[in-house]
């Protein structure tokens, strides 16, 4: 009886091993192969295939199921700017001969930063800029490469390792300034813009403009949960500062955290004015020409803030907070002194 028993474990145990192993050994093969993507300036083989496959669903789900008026995804927003610069005139023909940095903000649950050449691809942004969609990438957090079968997604629709040695080659990129310490600070009634000076030191460096992009309405598709215990808002900042990794808390509709099913609201994104850096790239003083560059973004996203207020008619009890932080470089300094 004993035997009986035995052998049959036994061979169970045996070829629930191996095939484990043989998964581990097939994905650590495959990880390793994809790797060299999250570098490369160079959309993986099989991207147009899945991103063919994700707007299929996103339309017939988010759109045509779950109705019209929920656009979880970015869209360009016709209204935003009036004066040319989300139409068609506006971007017509703009990545031909520039090279641009995209910063988008503020940075919630709806924007992983790697999503938009996927959106560049789904609402045509790539058409009218005469930019060639292998040529748009975005910058994305690192540990998001270090996830398994996250990374697989976020290498598929054009994110790359937010690291200047990893960017500083490509034409057409977008990231968040405000990165993960924006994302986890995100309030119901004030939309939040952390802002350092690293990506402006950047573009003037390597010859780009910057185009700010507003996400109007992100907090009300995914409402952030305000008033959270301390110990949960100590563990998101240490999991900030130690593992590089954020998360958000939200509420979806009818209240219920955590819920997927988005608040019915439109989500829409505001296009602003490029901002032309090239007089300030040779200034002798780059720390100035930084602050003044800076201050022209500054100054478009609030135009953009409120240019969305007025067109949508909606959220005008919502406050824009900017704050400004220090960049590594700063923090460095101020250590060493």
């Amino acid at each position: 009886m004993d035997n009986q028993l035995y052998h049959p474990m036994v061979r169970a145990v045996v070829g629930a091993s191996l095939s484990t192993l043989l998964a581990c050994s097939t994905y650590g093969v495959w990880w390793i192969w994809s790797q060299k993507y999250a570098t490369l300036r160079q959309h993986v083989p099989w991207r147009r295939a899945v991103v063919a496959y994700l707007i299929f669903w996103d339309v017939l789900i988010f759109e045509k199921i779950l109705g019209m008026d929920r656009k979880l995804h970015m869209s360009l927003c016709k209204k935003g700017c009036r004066d040319g610069h989300t139409d068609d005139a506006g971007l017509k023909g703009y990545g031909k001969y520039k090279r641009v940095c995209w910063a988008a903000g503020p940075h919630h649950l709806l924007l992983p930063s790697f999503a938009f050449a996927f959106q560049a691809e789904r609402d045509g942004i790539h058409q009218k800029m005469g930019v060639n969609l292998d040529e748009i990438f975005t910058a994305a957090a690192t540990i998001l490469f270090y996830i398994p079968f996250l990374r697989d997604l976020v290498i598929t629709l054009g994110g790359r390792i937010a690291s200047p040695e990893v960017l500083e080659g490509m034409k057409m990129f977008a990231l968040a300034p405000g990165g993960i310490h924006e994302m986890i600070r995100q309030g119901e009634k004030s939309d939040r813009l952390y802002l350092r000076t690293g990506f402006i030191r950047f573009a003037l460096r390597k010859d780009l403009d910057v185009c700010p992009i507003y996400l109007f309405d992100e907090n009300e598709c995914y409402k952030p949960i305000s008033n959270l215990p301390q110990w949960l808002v100590t563990f998101q900042r240490w999991c900030h500062r130690r593992v590089g990794l954020g998360f958000s808390i939200w509420k979806g509709r009818w209240g219920i955290p955590f819920n997927p099913l988005p608040y019915g609201v439109e989500y829409v994104v505001g296009v602003g004015r490029p901002i032309d850096t090239t007089k300030y790239r040779d200034m002798e003083d780059q720390d100035e020409a930084i602050e003044l560059v800076m201050a022209l973004y500054i100054a478009e996203v609030r135009r953009l803030f409120k240019e969305l207020q007025v067109d949508t008619g909606r959220r005008k009890d919502v406050v824009l907070e900017i704050e400004r932080l220090q960049s590594r470089s700063q923090r460095q300094n101020k250590k060493n002194d």
